[in-house]
């Protein structure tokens, strides 16, 4: 029986560390809310207490610059920067190591940052979340239905049915800037941000130099504050095809602090920059996969396809089967994943203050929570067709929770 954080924690295979951050800890949600605060454009009395004590460090460390530029290198956790050598750029710079919010995936922490929120007040819990108004999954990243890839507009979603806590205004400095690679430029959930421009940048090309004069030009042509964010993606997408240790995935890792020393230098005296990561990664080989198909045994029991992450999922069960459902899961995957009541888990914190999540984000997560014990991860599919990623994030191991925040 799962009764506090600590239990959780005890209950993931030996060979991991895990941690689950505090609500008044360091994290990428107190990170957003840190910087809208050096920015003066948001109202900490609106934020719970728990998250104006954990961003109070963080604003004595960011100051009240005119400046911020904020670089978020997806992925890119303390398991790679430690592979660093000690006097690298990066690591001569780490203010101090934060938490990835729970689960420890790209849409929740990026939705943390943007709204200095944790995932179960704004309600983007997962690479697929599942909609109550459609009955399935949709994938916000890509801004698609999980189960047929068709845009969300086509369907009738809006971005404003997505989230239920509001961005931070970072528009009102008068110049917010998101520089991205080209391809992500003009897609639904970049613009979701509220930025008064969006530049973009070939990640194939010489993106030292488009990025950091991107950068440079919003500062230069800013009449008074302002902030830019620059999202960088190739340290996930290399993990999840190839691994940790691959050469390929190394190779990102050392365009990804090419680009910190690049940006740092650059702005030296002219803004304040801030470097961290929204996961960090842990190898999950093929032998760590299952699929979760239309036709297997639990499918039966449960209205629609569970949502969240491979390692971290949220069960629909039809009325009636609930204890079938979890005598099912238990007695076919207990041994790799802990099974337990959504709102059990609510109540635990995993998500956030319980009291701030509301009764539409209860309905996304469902009746279950899944959580992995260690490397093993669950494809949660449409067809009968399977599944598996070299590398994976959402659970709580240090590996994935733990990532640099880097301050120059």
């Amino acid at each position: 029986m799962i009764n506090s954080k600590p239990d959780l924690i005890a209950a993931i295979d030996d060979e991991f560390e895990a941690v689950i951050p505090d609500h008044d800890s360091p994290t990428n949600a107190a990170v957003g809310y840190a910087a809208g605060s050096a920015l003066g454009v948001l109202q900490p009395e609106t934020f719970d207490d728990a998250t104006q004590t954990a961003g109070q460090n963080l604003i004595e460390t960011f100051g009240q610059p005119d400046h911020i530029v904020l670089l978020l290198v997806d992925g890119f956790g303390m398991n790679f920067v430690d592979t660093l050598q000690e006097d690298s750029y990066v690591r001569r710079n780490i203010a101090q190591t934060t938490c990835a919010t729970f689960p420890t995936s790209t849409g929740p922490n990026l939705m943390s940052l943007a709204t200095g929120r944790w995932p179960g007040t704004h309600g983007n819990l997962g690479w697929d979340v599942h909609i109550t108004r459609l009955g399935e999954r949709i994938q916000p990243l890509p801004w698609r239905l999980t189960r047929t890839g068709q845009p969300l507009h086509e369907v009738g979603f809006s971005p404003l049915e997505l989230l239920f806590a509001p961005m931070i205004p970072f528009r009102n400095t008068g110049s917010f800037a998101f520089v991205v690679e080209n391809e992500l430029a003009a897609t639904t959930t970049t613009q979701m941000y509220g930025q008064t421009h969006t530049s973009g940048y070939d990640s194939k090309g010489d993106y030292l130099t488009q990025i950091t004069d991107h950068v440079l030009d919003t500062i230069a042509n800013a009449a008074d504050t302002s902030f830019t964010y620059v999202y960088w993606t190739e340290v996930d997408s290399s993990a999840h095809a190839y691994g940790t240790t691959h050469p390929i995935t190394r190779t990102a890792v050392r365009r990804a602090t090419a680009l910190i020393e690049a940006l740092g230098n650059a702005l030296q005296g002219k803004a304040r920059f801030i470097a961290t990561a929204d996961h960090g990664h842990l190898d999950s080989p093929d032998e760590c996969w299952t699929s979760l198909t239309p036709s297997s045994p639990i499918s039966q029991h449960l209205t629609c396809v569970p949502a969240g992450e491979p390692r971290t999922l949220f069960f629909h069960t039809k009325p009636g089967s609930e204890r079938a459902f979890q005598d099912l899961f238990d007695a076919a995957l207990g041994h790799q994943f802990i099974l337990m009541r959504s709102a059990d888990a609510i109540d635990l914190g995993l998500f956030g203050p319980a009291y701030l999540v509301s009764d539409a984000a209860r309905a996304r997560m469902g009746d279950f929570f899944a959580l992995s014990r260690g490397k093993w991860s669950i494809y949660a599919s449409d067809s009968e067709e399977g599944l598996t990623l070299q590398s994976m994030h959402g659970g709580i191991t240090t590996a994935e929770t733990i990532v640099p925040l880097i301050v120059a």
